[in-house]
């Protein structure tokens, strides 16, 4: 990260971004629990001996949560069930974003990832998930709600591509920003890369961007390469290809550029891609450019990373880590 734009960085930080910074998206609740083994002769099969569990939201919501941790204005829309899991996520969230968009479905079941761990760490994971399309007429709520918020700065779609979010809820929410002029981050699934067309960035990792396009790039550069020719074709502004270890990768039409990662051991990535994502779309709300707001999403990801459990990003923590790598660039010019 260039010293000008850490500075930059440093001084911006802090600050309440103006606007409104809403996420529409696939929600979940992550549970984690400690669990004890053992073994069953008589069934000759091991047994997991449950403790207690610790509960976090996920998705687009920890999307939403980490935006509000970086001191933007963050409005959540998306459907719930109407169970106990809804009930602990809309408490989890409490009054730190808006929530008047989030929906309570009849009939719906709030999906649940249950990850099961010991001493040696994660030993299983078990999903409940619900993943009916959303009816017309929830759709159409979602849409009208977008509409009506006031002073929208950046617009987010987190889609984890379970077939809850219909394409037409999908074009209707990005051309609706797109016409006003507002900036979509779309974070994609599935297999066609057009449905998230005149968005302003796509966030895939490898293994998202070859299943999205129909391709098989064998490492980041290369499908980096193959990207930057198809923008055009594809409708979208540009494209940042996360790759893990090997850092991530801004895609646009004049040029690519790779950031290395900043976490070399991480410690728990569940959520590192939410924490990524908001802090891109707080630089964005922020009046950054791509490339500053590409470096800020950058080291906000390699805090995430360095926690357990899915977690949020505060302006606290990114201010240290962004002054830890300046302090370092200093020293060593």
């Amino acid at each position: 990260m260039e010293r000008s734009c850490k500075e930059k960085l440093l001084n911006r930080l802090g600050r309440k971004p103006p606007g409104t910074t809403i996420i529409l998206g696939d929600i979940l609740l992550d549970e984690y629990t400690a669990c004890t083994r053992d073994y069953s002769a008589n069934e000759h099969c091991v047994v997991l001996r449950k403790g207690p569990s610790l509960f976090f939201p996920g998705n687009a919501l920890n999307v939403s949560l980490n935006i509000a941790a970086l001191d933007g204005n963050a409005a959540i829309l998306g459907a719930l069930g109407t169970d106990t899991e809804a009930d602990r996520l809309r408490s989890l969230a409490g009054d730190r974003i808006d929530s008047g968009g989030l929906i309570g479905e009849t009939g719906r079941q709030t999906t649940l990832k249950t990850r099961l761990s010991d001493g040696d760490g994660l030993l299983l994971r078990v999903d409940r998930e619900d993943n009916t399309p959303l009816s017309a007429s929830v759709a159409g709520l979602l849409l009208k709600h977008a509409d009506s918020l006031p002073a929208v700065s950046c617009a987010v779609l987190s889609d984890l591509g379970k077939g809850v979010l219909p394409d037409s809820l999908i074009a209707g929410y990005i051309r609706r920003a797109a016409d006003k002029g507002i900036p979509v981050l779309v974070d994609p699934a599935g297999e066609n890369i057009r449905r998230y067309a005149h968005a302003s960035v796509l966030f895939p990792n490898l293994a998202e961007f070859n299943k999205l396009t129909s391709h098989s790039c064998e490492n980041p550069a290369e499908a980096a390469r193959y990207a930057q020719g198809k923008l055009a074709e594809w409708e979208i502004g540009a494209l940042v290809l996360k790759a893990a270890e090997a850092g991530s990768y801004l895609i646009t039409a004049e040029e690519i550029r790779h950031v290395p990662a900043y976490c070399k051991e991480p410690v728990c990535e569940v959520g590192a891609g939410d924490s990524f994502l908001a802090a891109f779309a707080v630089g964005i709300a922020h009046g950054l450019p791509l490339e500053e707001s590409f470096m800020l999403s950058n080291a906000s990801a390699a805090v995430s990373v360095s926690k357990a459990y899915t977690s949020t990003v505060s302006t606290r923590e990114l201010t240290a880590f962004i002054g830890q790598l300046k302090q370092r660039d200093d020293r060593h010019p």
